[in-house]
Parts: C-alpha cells; structure tokens; sequence
C-alpha cells in the first residue's frame, strides 16, 4: 500500500545546486488562468534556484467563472511569457484535461468529446487560444533521468500501470514498434550482470525504458491515429474524478490516489491536477520503484510521486494551496519544495 502523503522537504540556498544550470528542473501545478499572479512567482523562483528548465504541468485553462473575454487575455499574457522565458531558459508546456478541448480542432469529433470532459470551456475563447496554445508547442509528458539514475517522468495528473499496458496493448495489436518493457509491480533484480559488469557495458537492455523514452512514446500516441489518437486521453476517466467504476484513468485524469495505488512501475512522477495545500512528496508500495542494489529493498523499491497542483482556488476564490513548487536537481537526484519567495 502507498504511504500517506507529507510535505516535501523545503528548499533553502545550498540545496539542489549540484552540476550546472540545465540539471535543475522547476515544476508548477495549474495555473488556470492566473499567469498575472503566478507567473512572477515562477519567474523568481527560477532566478532564485538558477533553473535551466521550466515545466507547467497542464490545466493553465478555465478558471472558475471567467468570461471568454477574461480567458483570452489571460491566455495572451501566459502565452507572451512564456515566450520571454524561453528566450533566455527551456520551457516545457504540458496539457492538462482543461486544456485539450482547445488544442483539438473543432471540426473533429475529438473537440466535441472533449467538451462533455472539460468544465469551464468557453467557445467564444476557443480561437484565439487554440492558436496560441499551439504555439507553445506543448506536449502530454516529459521525462528525464538524474545522475543517480532515477527516472522521473513528468505529466498532468500522472500515469499508471494499467494505462500505460492499455497503450502498449494497442500498439502491439497494430503492430507499432514498442517503447520496451515497464517493470511488473514486483521486486526486481539488480541491473549489475553476475561477474561485475554492468548492463551498460555488456549492451544487455535495460528492465525499463528511459523516462524520456516513455514521455516520446506516449506524444506520439496521442498524435497518431491508434485507438483514436489523443481522444482517449480525454475521454478515460478513472472513477477518482467521475468515470465509471473500473475505468482506466488517462495521464490527463488520473486521481490522487488512483496514480498512488497503480504507478508507472520504476519511476518518480511529478504531476498537477489534484489540489493540494502545499508540494506533496509520497512513497507507493513496495515492489512499485526501481530496482535496489544487490536485490535489496531500498527508499528506491517504492515508485514516488510528488504533487504539485498548489495554486487552484475554490469555487469562492479562496486559495487552496501555498503557490509552492517543485525543483528538481537532476545532479544531486533530489527535488524540494520551493516557498514563494514573501512567504
């Protein structure tokens, strides 16, 4: 069974400024058309943490009650800094379940099934941030590896080992190239060979396929045509957040505890989409995480997770989180909560 969820361990200077500038990553939850408020607040905390790298992790769409006006301009200011960013640091957009009904284009069936999936969608918006959000490029994951050999993965609302097997399902069953094998959720062996040599060294495959390898795959699922492209990561929808019991959640739709309970087998995940009070570190299960050294159980054997969604608000526009995020030193192979800097 996973661990309860804590508080990520707080950043302060010192902490997670090992190697150089592109190996710290910093994450933030949903945005929901805030970027006048939270985007400062990314900004300096990546000056402040010196971050190569900027990851939004999806729903920056439909907060409660704003108009179509409201939304297009709102869009216009995250889209125009998100342009400045990248002129001096990578920014990775991520899409998030709000988000798709304005990335499908609406003469498809796709955006109609979207609309019934997207609370808050506004038509009268729909152009002028259909274009924009296209021009951010974004993607549905994001994946890395740190120095310690952790693979980390990146995506809305996470992924699970039941979607990720339904979506090699498919490809097999059209004959696509495979990803490679994820781990079962059982213990597995070390990777060092008998005799000393390493996996590396001998040419022998790894248990698992690189996390950016599975972020790769899993765009371009959603960009092909395989059991319907990007529509199921719209339409599956775990019973978490409102689907039918039994149902298969999407990495855009994956509940809090649905992805705690059925990770991706051997990766940390970082993910948006369930509103949290502040940065939530959690452990899953054992015989969940990468393999251990030498067979044995370690911090490793369990996959874990952090979530980040710490800047959505209730319905009466009272905040629910801190505005927190995540950093992640790929050097060190570790990742901390980052405070606003007036808090």
């Amino acid at each position: 069974m996973p661990e309860p969820p804590q508080r990520a361990k707080r950043w302060r200077r010192g902490l997670g400024q090992d190697g150089s500038r592109a190996d710290h990553i910093l994450f933030s939850g949903d945005i929901h058309c805030k970027g006048t408020k939270i985007c400062p607040i990314i900004e300096e905390a990546a000056d402040r943490t010196d971050a190569g790298t900027i990851v939004l992790l999806g729903d920056l769409l439909n907060e409660w009650g704003i108009s179509a006006a409201g939304e297009i301009a709102a869009f216009e200011r995250l889209a125009e800094w998100v342009n400045r960013q990248r002129e001096q640091r990578e920014v990775v957009v991520l899409l998030g379940h709000h988000d798709l009904t304005y990335w499908a284009d609406s003469a498809m069936a796709d955006h109609r099934a979207f609309r019934d999936t997207c609370p808050g969608y506004n038509d009268g918006a729909y152009p002028d941030v259909h274009y924009l959000l296209h021009m951010m490029r974004p993607r549905l994951a994001y994946g890395f590896a740190d120095a310690r050999g952790n693979q980390v993965l990146a995506s809305h609302a996470g992924v699970t080992q039941a979607w990720w097997e339904w979506m090699i399902g498919k490809l097999a069953d059209a004959g696509e190239p495979l990803p490679g094998e994820p781990l079962s959720n059982k213990p597995l062996p070390d990777e060092t060979l008998p005799g000393g040599d390493s996996a590396e060294k001998t040419g022998a495959r790894s248990p698992i396929p690189g996390a950016a390898q599975v972020a790769d795959a899993i765009d371009a699922f959603a960009q092909g045509h395989i059991a319907g492209g990007i529509r199921p990561f719209g339409v599956m929808v775990g019973y978490e957040r409102g689907g039918w019991p039994g149902s298969i959640p999407s990495p855009v739709w994956t509940g809090m505890e649905e992805l705690a309970l059925d990770p991706l087998a051997g990766y940390r995940q970082i993910v948006g989409h369930t509103p949290v009070t502040t940065t939530l570190y959690r452990r899953c299960g054992i015989g969940t995480g990468a393999p251990a050294a030498a067979g044995r159980q370690s911090g490793r054997h369990r996959a874990e997770l952090w979530y980040c969604d710490t800047h959505s608000l209730y319905r009466n526009g009272r905040p629910i989180g801190d505005d927190s995020l995540l950093l992640y030193d790929r050097a060190a192979g570790g990742a901390w909560s980052v405070t606003p800097h007036t808090q």
